[in-house]
Parts: structure tokens; C-alpha cells; sequence
């Protein structure tokens, strides 16, 4: 693969001396590369040492032409399209499709989220390197489908930072960058998935080694204490009878004591160590939900109403539906509302959760126990602490909140972040959290666009705990990988 970007031992150290990433080396070619990873790992500032927005701490970065970035948000300016993609613009077939049904005399602040875009796709169509970052990111499914064809027939080299496994599906090449550095998977995304699949059997294996090691121990030290009990008792017996002066006695009893005790103690304190080793590098690689089945939600009775409408509309911001909505969800129903952007998917999730709205017909929802999660995780206040936020949502006690949020890997100091720290994947953890352990069993599950946000263990994550929840659910998505993953068979169009 011919090399388009060369980067040699770089660093990049925050003003503070905290290193993000260290020595790190690779090479961009024509083709597409993912560029995965947790949520803080540092792949945006990777992409703005790439464009020479700025610098590395040491090592060089050198690329064979202009690299052309797309941030995940841009505000559109008040021009007109035409003008805003520059009289350069190459009228090429690819371009042509995307903006087909576009005016490009139409300013670019009418523009719905996938048109927009559509225009700024169009606008890098040239054979600069590019970087696109989280591309699909609020897209309706017609905004997606013209990022995967972009994807697909651009010429030009790209770089692709993303969590959308169909996007990640078209890669030639992955990159992970972690907080072990930097790893480089080659024939795609298939072979990524296989290759962590099996790092995490090797590293399960290893715990279970790890494990089994200091529980033998376990058992032979408590073996060894009661064998020096008997001997103990025997050489007692012995003294008794005269066989052997006391004080010698205590004496080699003190001696072996005290020898076999450091003995054990540091064997113990090695096998301890190597548990939590083992326990340490298969949780970065894996992050499970530690549900109990005490948090996974009711299962509702097949008749029991969820939500229903009889030629029901709603007026908002002077949008109204384009025709009156009829539907009737009872029981453990799993829908998929689906639509354009600005089709009014979350509005009528307002309007089911209970918000007024000027509305016309009739919308009814059952008296269900709901939990209900938005792509920002606002029920969280981001000027408090994680268990600051528990303690205004629940009447349990402190260390109940805090047993509770171990549950959620927020354990010891980590109950004590400012919710504006936290990561995407540490908010939706900590608004299950919230929600979970302070109502009742939930019998509703609403989702508005979870995945937004999430790196792909957190996607994990959240995948396995709906999976698990027996409640109904309702939710907004345009991840149709995350929808089949969580069950979901039934759509909902707007």
C-alpha cells in the first residue's frame, strides 16, 4: 500500500507533563483505516496532530499531500450551498449523488442533519487525505447511507474514527489506540473482532489460571495448618511425658513458625498479585454489566398497555406529522421508532413519557415503571459528583449507593467524579446507575439514540444489558447492527 502518512515515535504530552500516548508508530496508505478505541484514548487529538492543528511533544509526522478534515460538527454557515463548496467543486458522479435533490442556490442552514452532510461529503471529493470523525453521528438512515456510499467509491485515502460497526465494515485496516498504546489489526474489521474474541479467551484464560493457582494455595495453607496442629498436639503429648524439655520445644515450634509464615506469606502475596493482574488486563479489554437479576427489569403481562394513539398529532416549533399516528403497544413489545431527521421521533417520546404538548386525538400510556435514557444522558447534573447525583435520585444508604455503583465499576474514589468528566460510556453507566438502583424493577425501557457517543465496549455494554432487561422497550436508533443485537424486530415509521 502506497504510504499517504508517515508517523515515527510520537508523543504527545498535555501542558500538565500527563502523557496521553507514548512512542507510537504507523502508516496511512489510499485505502480506508479505522481508527478505534475507549473513550479518552485520545483519537481526536490524534486527527488534529495529523492536520498540523497541533503538535507533537517528540517524534514527526510526515504526509505526502494536504490532509483534509471533517470534525464530527460543523454549524452550517448562512451561504448558499454552492458557494459554500467553491466554484472548484468537481462534478463527478459520486458527487452528483449526493447532493441529488439538493438546491444548491438554498442556504445551507435549511439543511436537514443528513443533507448537511451530504454537502460537506460532496465538498471533500477531491484526492486529499481525509478524516472523518464520528460521520453517522445523528444521521437518519438516508444521512448514513450516504456516508457508506462516500465510503465506498472515494478514491482518495481516509481515516476513519468511528464506533458505527457498518462504517467500521468497509475498513481495510484497524488501528487501536488504548491506553497500551497502539495496535495494528490488518484485513478489515472481521479480523479486528476476531482477533479481540481471542485476546479475550486468552485473557479469561489466564484469570481462571490465575485464580485456580492461589485457591490450591488456599487450600494447601489451610492443609499445612492443620497438619502443624496434630504435630503440635503430638509434641505437647510428648512433653507431658517427658520425652522432650519444654522450652526446646517452643523454641523449634517459635522456629517454624516464623519460617513457614514468610514463606507464605510472600507466595501468598505473589499468587494475590497475579490475580489482579489477570483481573486488570481482561477488564480492558472487556467491560460487563454487572446486573443483578434484581435490576433487569419486569416482564409485563401480554395485555398490559405500554402506549396507544388514535389519530394522534402533536404541533411543535410548527411541525405537525404528515398524518395522524395509530398504534397500540402492549405487553413486552420491542419498537423501533424510525424516520428522517426532524421527523419527530423524540417528540413523540416526550409525548409518551408524559410531556404537555399541543396535541390533537388521543395519546395513552400505561402506569408503567419507565427508564428513560437520551443520547446526552441529561437526567445527570454535571455539576455534581456520581454519588452526589445517587443521592438526590434515592432514600438508600450511603454505602448501599456505593455497593450499588460498584455494580457499575464506579468503585472507591471513582464515586467522587464531576459528572462533566466522565466519559460517554462512564455517563450511560452512571444514568443506569441512577435509574436502576433507585425505583423499582423498570417495566419500560426508552432509548433515544443511546449509542451516540459510546466507544464499542460501551456499545457492548449496553447491548448485553438490554438484552437482559425483560422490560418492553421503545427506541430511537439508526444503528441497525445495535437494533438487532438488542432484539429489536419491530419498526415504527414516521
Amino acid at each position: 500500500m502506497h504510504k499517504v502518512v508517515v508517523v515515527s515515535g510520537v508523543t504527545f504530552e498535555f501542558p500538565n507533563g500527563r502523557e496521553l500516548f507514548h512512542s507510537i508508530s504507523f502508516s496511512l496508505g489510499r485505502g480506508i483505516t479505522a481508527l478505534v478505541g475507549p473513550n479518552g484514548a485520545g483519537k481526536t487529538t490524534l486527527a488534529k496532530l495529523l492536520t498540523g492543528e497541533i503538535e507533537p511533544t517528540r517524534g514527526t509526522i510526515r504526509g505526502a499531500g494536504p490532509i483534509a478534515y471533517l470534525p464530527q460538527r460543523e454549524v452550517p454557515p448562512a451561504i448558499a450551498i454552492g458557494a459554500y463548496l467553491g466554484f472548484e467543486f468537481s462534478r463527478s458522479s459520486l458527487g452528483e449523488r449526493l447532493l441529488q435533490g439538493i438546491d444548491r442556490e438554498a442556504l445551507c442552514t435549511v439543511l436537514s442533519g443528513g443533507e448537511w452532510m451530504r454537502v460537506r461529503l460532496a465538498r471533500t471529493l477531491d484526492e486529499r487525505f481525509l478524516i472523518l470523525d464520528e460521520p453517522t453521528n445523528d444521521l437518519d438512515r438516508e444521512g448514513r447511507e450516504a456516508v457508506l456510499g462516500f465510503l465506498r467509491e472515494r478514491n482518495g485515502g481516509a481515516l476513519l474514527i468511528s464506533h458505527d460497526r457498518e462504517c467500521l465494515e468497509l475498513c481495510d485496516e484497524v488501528l487501536e489506540l488504548s491506553n497500551r498504546g497502539l495496535c495494528k489489526f490488518g484485513d478489515g474489521w472481521s479480523a479486528y473482532e476476531n482477533a479481540k474474541v481471542a485476546e479475550r479467551e486468552r485473557l479469561g484464560h489466564a484469570l481462571d489460571v490465575a485464580k485456580r493457582e492461589r485457591d490450591e494455595m488456599a487450600a494447601t495453607r489451610e492443609a499445612q495448618r492443620v497438619r502443624q496442629e496434630k504435630r503440635s498436639r503430638r509434641g505437647a503429648a510428648a512433653a507431658a511425658r517427658g520425652g522432650m524439655p519444654k522450652i526446646l520445644l517452643g523454641a523449634r515450634k517459635r522456629q517454624a513458625q516464623e519460617t513457614s509464615g514468610r514463606i507464605d506469606a510472600e507466595t501468598w502475596a505473589r499468587k494475590n498479585e497475579a490475580v489482579s493482574e489477570a483481573h486488570s488486563a481482561y477488564l480492558e479489554l472487556k467491560v460487563d454489566p454487572l446486573m443483578y437479576a434484581d435490576l433487569i427489569g419486569r416482564e409485563l403481562p401480554a395485555q398490559k398497555l405500554v402506549a396507544e394513539a388514535s389519530d394522534f398529532n402533536v404541533r411543535f416549533q410548527d411541525r405537525v406529522y404528515r398524518e395522524n399516528l395509530n398504534f397500540n403497544w402492549r405487553g413486552n413489545i420491542r419498537v423501533a421508532l424510525k424516520g428522517p431527521n426532524g421527523s419527530g421521533k423524540s417528540t413523540l417520546l416526550r409525548a409518551i413519557m408524559g410531556e404537555k404538548l399541543p396535541v390533537r386525538g388521543e395519546i395513552r400510556t400505561g402506569s408503567l415503571s419507565t427508564l428513560y435514557i437520551d443520547q446526552r444522558c441529561s437526567v445527570l447534573d454535571d455539576t455534581r459528583s456520581v454519588l452526589e447525583n445517587m443521592r438526590d435520585a434515592t432514600h438508600l444508604t450511603e454505602t448501599e449507593i456505593r455497593n450499588g455503583l460498584a455494580r457499575f465499576l464506579f468503585a472507591k474514589d471513582l464515586v467522587f467524579q464531576k459528572v462533566a468528566e466522565l466519559s460517554g460510556g462512564e455517563r450511560l453507566r452512571a444514568t443506569l446507575a441512577r435509574g436502576l438502583l433507585s425505583q423499582e424493577k423498570p417495566e419500560l425501557l426508552v432509548l433515544d439514540e443511546p449509542t451516540n457517543n459510546l466507544d464499542l465496549a460501551n456499545i457492548d455494554f449496553l447491548e448485553n444489558f438490554v438484552r437482559q432487561c425483560r422490560a418492553a422497550l421503545i427506541v430511537i436508533s439508526h444503528d441497525e447492527v445495535f437494533l438487532k443485537n438488542c432484539g429489536v424486530r419491530e419498526a415504527f415509521n414516521l
